[in-house]
């Protein structure tokens, strides 16, 4: 066996054991990413704020360097609290969902042309509830994410998996 294939084969099982345990511990694998994202913001903070302290002074200036007190921030919430972070996260997607849901049943409301406008409206209002629910228990919304993740890693181990042991050509 060359060594591309082992090195495909061995990604697969490394992605599919990925999606295997997001499925089954998405809350560890989301703390895990807000982590990792925490220390990233982190980084681009510290980088940001220090190309705004050496750059000319100005407007420019004053962004990045607001910028990068930002991400400074966003950064150490995440570190020290991934909890806060997970529900602030859960927060948005509810409001989004919300909103969405409420602009789509304005939208379905308004249009009298269209066929399948009861359609476009039911899709607002279930956007609408799960939204109202995920105010309720942001929890969910972050862990349905990393469930739906979890499930993408798992089909796409699967199948690059089987394409590596059994359609390999050299």
């Amino acid at each position: 066996m060359d060594s591309e294939r082992i090195l495909t084969i061995s990604l697969s099982v490394i992605i599919l054991l990925f999606g295997i345990i997001s499925v089954t511990v998405p809350s560890a694998v989301f703390d895990f990413l807000v982590l990792l994202a925490g220390v990233i913001f982190l980084v681009l903070g510290v980088l940001t704020a220090g190309l705004a302290l050496s750059a000319e002074s100005g407007t420019p200036k004053m962004i990045l360097l607001g910028s990068g007190l930002i991400s400074l921030l966003i950064g150490l919430l995440a570190v020290i609290s991934p909890y806060v972070a997970t529900i602030a996260i859960g927060y948005l997607i509810a409001l989004w969902l919300a909103l969405n849901g409420i602009m789509t049943i304005a939208y379905a409301a308004s249009i009298s042309w269209e066929k399948h406008r009861i359609l476009t409206g039911i899709g607002g209002v279930i956007s609408l509830l799960l939204g109202v629910y995920l105010f309720i228990n942001p929890d969910a919304g972050t862990a349905l994410i990393i469930m739906i993740l979890g499930i993408f890693f798992v089909i796409s181990g699967i199948i690059s998996l089987a394409m590596s042991l059994f359609f390999w050509k050299k």
